[in-house]
Order: structure tokens, then C-alpha cells, then sequence
């Protein structure tokens, strides 16, 4: 490959590593092309991406978007995942599909401007989804609101049912 293909994907690969916050190395040693597909297509809904990389380009691309600290993780055959819009969900997914293929093996990454070994990615991997996380926070804050509603509305559901009480009872009774 001439150097100046090799230069231009390094810009490439360096521009999409700048508007991603997190970057995610493998090792992909023994995977198939159709492995590949059903990671990629797994990866897909998240907005991410899973590409094979040759070391030398990956640490010039690393270099120049900000990700210096993931170097030591390129050893071998690499591959990286970044981009998407749920590094958790990411890191979850790729644990989750080394799990079942063995030929996949997350060495480390960098979510939310922090390196991570392994085991943080499974650590953060075990996170429940952020929607969960956020439904779970509204739902603790709109809980003491319900019961102050519920304090506040008590006195007057007791006059109903007293009202409604001695109505039945006028009625009960015979002129």
C-alpha cells in the first residue's frame, strides 16, 4: 500500500476517533469473516463501529486524536470499537460476544475520558443501560412527591367518605 493511502487513512481514522469519546481494543486472532459480520452488525444499532487495524497506523491514529493511553493495549492482531452513542453498551456487547467466541478478546479502552484494563470494562459492562439508570432516578425523586400528594389529599378523601357515609345513611332511613 503507498504511503500516502496509508497517510490518508490514518486522517480518516484520527478524524472519526476525535468525535468519538470512547475507543474499545480487541484482539481478534482466529475470527471468521462471518464472526466479524454478526459483531459489526450487533455493534450497529449503538452507532458503532468495529474496524482491524494495523498497530503501526493505529498509534500514529492514536497519537493524533487524544487516545496515547491505548497504545499499550495494540499487541497482536487489533481491532478497535468506537464511535456509538452507549460506550457501556459497547463494552457490553463485545464482552458479551467474547464470551460466546473465543477468538475475541477485549484487552482495554477508554470511556468517558478514563483508560480502562479489562476489568473496569466488565465492571461497567455489569452497569444496568442508561435509560434504566435514568428511569430509576426519576423514579426515586418522583416517589416522596407522590407521598406529600398523598398526605395532602388525604383529609379530604376521609370527608368524602364520611359524606358519603352519612348520605347512605339519610337514605336508609324512612321519613
Amino acid at each position: 500500500m503507498p504511503s500516502a493511502i496509508k497517510e490518508k487513512f490514518v486522517e480518516t481514522l484520527s478524524g472519526e476517533l476525535k468525535d468519538s469519546s470512547h475507543m474499545i481494543v480487541a484482539e481478534y486472532q482466529g475470527m471468521t469473516a462471518v464472526e466479524f459480520d454478526e459483531l459489526r452488525a450487533t455493534l450497529a444499532p449503538l452507532g458503532a463501529k468495529f474496524k482491524v487495524i494495523k498497530n503501526r497506523l493505529a498509534k500514529l491514529a492514536l497519537d493524533k486524536s487524544g487516545f496515547s493511553d491505548l497504545k499499550e493495549y495494540l499487541k497482536g492482531p487489533s481491532a478497535i470499537a468506537y464511535l456509538g452513542s452507549d460506550p457501556a453498551g459497547i463494552s457490553k456487547i463485545l464482552l458479551k460476544f467474547g464470551d460466546t467466541h473465543t477468538n475475541l478478546k477485549v484487552r482495554g479502552g477508554q470511556l468517558f475520558g478514563t483508560t480502562a484494563d479489562l476489568k473496569t470494562l466488565k465492571i461497567m459492562s455489569d452497569l444496568p443501560s442508561k435509560e434504566v439508570l435514568m428511569a430509576t432516578l426519576l423514579a426515586r425523586m418522583n416517589s416522596p412527591l407522590q407521598a406529600l400528594v398523598s398526605t395532602i389529599n388525604q383529609p379530604l378523601q376521609s370527608i368524602h367518605t364520611v359524606l358519603v357515609a352519612l348520605a347512605k345513611k339519610k337514605e336508609s332511613v324512612p321519613a
